[in-house]
C-alpha cells in the first residue's frame, strides 16, 4: 500500500512538473511568437540548410563563410533541409522555449519550492529579460543557437545554487558547445567561483574524485565541440587581417551589442537601476547559502561587463587591442543572468511566508506590490499580444522592418518561380530576408556578416562596393541602382550577379530605365548587365504586380 501511494505522489508530482513547465513554456512564447523569420532567423536557418545541403544557394558568399555554431546547424540542418524554413523555424523555436522552460525551472526550484512563487517569477523573468537588458542580449525569442545554450546556462546556474559545481561546469560545457560565447563565459565563470570556493574552504570538491573528474574533463571535451571551430576559423590568419576584422565587426556592424560608447543611455541606465534593485532586495533578504551563491554568479556576470567598460576606455590608445577584446561580447551574460537574479530576489521579497507574517501594514504593502507586477506582466502581455500570427495580419516580421513587407515578399516568390537557383542577386541594402524568401543567392547582405576574420574584410568590401558613395560605411545608397549604370555592371561583373533587385523609388531615379524584368508596386527586378540600347520597360509590356 505504502510502495503504491509513493507511485501515485511520483505521478501526480511529475504531472505537476509537466503542467509546470507547458505554463512557462507558454508563457516564454507570448514574448517570442513573432511572425517568421525573426531579425536572426533568416541567418541561423538559411545557415542549417545550406550546411546540410551545399548545393542549396552553393553560390553564396556568406553562406560558404566559416561558422562557429556547427552543433546548431549538424541538429537543425536536416529538419530545415527536409521541410519548409519557415516550418523548421516555429519547430525550433516551439523546441527553444520548452529548453529554456525546462532550464528555468531547474534554475530557481530549489529557492522558490513553491509552484506559485515559480509561476509569478517566470512572469517578472520574461519581463525582466526585455527590459533591463543593456547591450540588447535576448533569451526569448526566434529559433538560434543561443536560445539552446541560454537553457543550458539556466541549468547550470542551477546546479551552482545546489552547490554542484561540477555538474554546473560540465552543463556550461554543453552550452558552450551550442555556442561558444554565452557558454564560454559561463564555464570561466563557474570555474573561477568554484576555485574561490575551495581555496575559502567554502565547498568540498575533491578534483580527483570519479565523478568530479569526469564532470570536469566531459565539460572541457565538450565545450571543445564548439570552441574548436570558432578557433579554428583564425588559424592562420596574419594579427593585421584580425586586427582589421576586429574593428569593422566592433565598430562598423555591432557597436550596439559590443562598443559601451554606442549603447543607449536608456538601456544602461534601466541596467544599471536593476543592478541597485538587487542589491537592496538582497539586503532586504535573510542570509541563505543557496541564494548567495547563485546571486555571486550574477555580481560576476556583472564585473565581467565592467571590465569591457573599463577596456573600452582605452579606445583612442590601443583600438587594436580594445576591439580585439570586445569582439567577445563581455555584456551579453550580465544581460541573460540578471533577469534570474532579479526575478529570484523580488519573488522571494514580495512571496516569502515569514515576512508576510511580520504585519498586516507590510503585508498590505506587499500585496499591493504583487498586484502592480502581475498587471504589469498582464498589460505587457497584451502588447505582445499584437505580434502573434495567430491573433494578427498586420504586423510583419521583424527581419522585413526595413522593407516593404508585401512587395517584398512577392518579388521574392516570383524570383523563387522564374530563375534559376544558380542566379546571384543584387539586393537592397536594408533586406536581410532575401535567402529565405527568394532562396537564391546574394552578393551581401549588410544583416549576414560573416565570422571569420578573412570574411568579414570581404564582406565590408562587398557593401563598400554595392553601397558606398565614397569608399566608406557612412554614406551608402539604398541599392546598387542608384550609384549609375555603369558602377552596377561592373559590380555585377565582379561578383557574378545575374539580376539586381531595387525599390522603386532606386529605379525611378536612374538617370535612364532600363527594361525590367519583374516589376510591382516598390520593386523591380532587372536583368544584368544592362546593355545600353535597353529603354524604358513600359514600351516593351514588362510584366507588372
Amino acid at each position: 500500500m505504502k510502495g503504491k501511494e509513493t507511485r501515485d505522489q511520483n505521478t501526480r508530482s511529475l504531472l505537476f512538473a509537466v503542467v509546470e513547465v507547458g505554463v512557462f513554456t507558454a508563457i516564454f512564447a507570448m514574448a517570442g511568437a513573432w511572425p517568421a523569420p525573426d531579425v536572426n532567423e533568416g541567418y541561423y536557418l538559411a545557415k542549417a540548410r545550406h550546411s546540410f545541403n551545399p548545393e542549396w544557394c552553393g553560390n553564396d558568399f556568406f553562406l560558404n563563410s566559416g561558422e562557429a555554431h556547427g552543433l546548431f546547424f549538424y541538429l537543425l540542418g536536416p529538419l530545415a533541409a527536409s521541410v519548409s524554413l519557415s516550418t523548421a523555424v516555429w519547430v525550433g523555436r516551439w523546441a527553444g522555449w520548452l529548453a529554456l522552460a525546462v532550464g528555468f525551472r531547474h534554475a530557481v526550484w530549489p529557492l522558490l519550492p513553491s509552484r506559485m512563487h515559480r509561476l509569478f517569477a517566470a512572469a517578472i523573468f520574461s519581463l525582466a529579460a526585455r527590459y533591463t537588458t543593456m547591450a540588447g542580449e535576448w533569451l526569448i525569442g526566434g529559433c538560434e543557437a543561443k536560445v539552446f545554450a541560454w537553457a543550458l546556462v539556466l541549468v547550470a546556474w542551477g546546479e551552482a545554487v545546489r552547490g554542484r559545481w561540477a555538474f554546473a561546469w560540465l552543463l556550461s560545457g554543453v552550452a558552450t558547445a551550442f555556442h561558444p560565447l554565452v557558454g564560454g563565459w559561463m564555464m570561466i565563470l563557474i570555474g573561477l567561483i568554484a576555485i574561490s570556493q575551495i581555496v575559502r574552504k567554502q565547498t568540498r570538491i575533491g578534483f580527483f574524485h570519479p565523478l568530479v573528474f569526469a564532470c570536469v574533463t566531459g565539460g572541457v571535451c565538450l565545450a571543445s565541440i564548439g570552441l574548436w571551430p570558432a578557433l579554428q576559423i583564425s588559424f592562420g590568419v596574419s594579427a593585421g587581417v584580425r586586427n582589421q576584422a576586429a574593428a569593422v565587426y566592433v565598430v562598423d556592424r555591432l557597436p550596439h551589442h559590443l562598443l559601451p560608447r554606442s549603447f543607449h543611455e536608456v538601456l544602461v541606465s534601466r541596467h544599471l537601476l536593476a543592478i541597485m534593485f538587487c542589491g537592496c532586495l538582497y539586503a532586504a533578504l535573510p542570509y541563505e547559502a543557496k541564494r548567495s551563491r547563485g546571486l555571486m554568479i550574477v555580481l560576476a556576470a556583472a564585473l565581467l561587463s565592467s571590465i569591457g567598460f573599463v577596456m573600452s576606455l582605452f579606445e583612442s590608445l590601443a583600438p587594436s587591442f580594445v576591439y580585439g577584446m570586445l569582439r567577445f561580447y563581455w555584456f551579453r551574460l550580465a544581460d541573460g543572468l540578471l533577469p534570474l537574479g532579479l526575478c529570484v530576489l523580488l519573488t522571494q521579497f514580495l512571496l516569502s511566508r515569514p515576512l508576510l507574517e511580520s504585519s498586516d501594514q507590510r503585508t498590505l504593502r506587499k500585496t499591493c506590490l504583487v498586484a502592480v507586477v502581475l498587471v504589469f506582466f498582464t498589460y505587457d502581455s497584451f502588447i505582445q499580444s499584437k505580434h502573434w500570427p495567430l491573433l494578427t495580419e498586420d504586423c510583419i516580421s521583424r527581419g522585413d522592418k526595413l522593407i516593404d513587407a508585401n512587395s517584398w515578399e512577392n518579388v521574392c516568390q516570383w524570383i523563387q518561380e522564374e530563375t534559376s537557383p544558380t542566379d546571384c542577386f543584387l539586393t537592397p541594402r536594408g533586406a536581410s530576408s532575401f535567402l529565405w524568401r527568394a532562396q537564391r543567392p546574394e552578393v551581401v547582405a549588410w544583416k549576414n556578416v560573416p565570422q571569420d576574420p578573412v570574411s568579414i574584410l570581404e564582406w565590408r568590401q562587398r557593401i563598400i562596393d554595392c553601397f558606398s558613395y565614397d569608399g566608406t560605411l557612412k554614406n551608402m545608397a539604398r541599392s546598387t541602382c542608384v550609384l549609375g549604370v555603369s558602377r552596377l555592371n561592373q559590380v555585377a561583373d565582379v561578383y557574378g550577379a545575374s539580376y539586381v533587385v531595387a525599390p522603386l523609388q532606386s529605379f525611378v531615379a536612374m538617370p535612364r530605365t532600363p527594361k525590367t524584368s519583374y516589376r510591382n508596386s516598390n520593386y523591380v527586378v532587372i536583368k544584368l548587365p544592362i546593355q545600353e540600347q535597353h529603354v524604358n520597360d513600359q514600351t516593351r509590356g514588362v510584366p507588372t504586380n
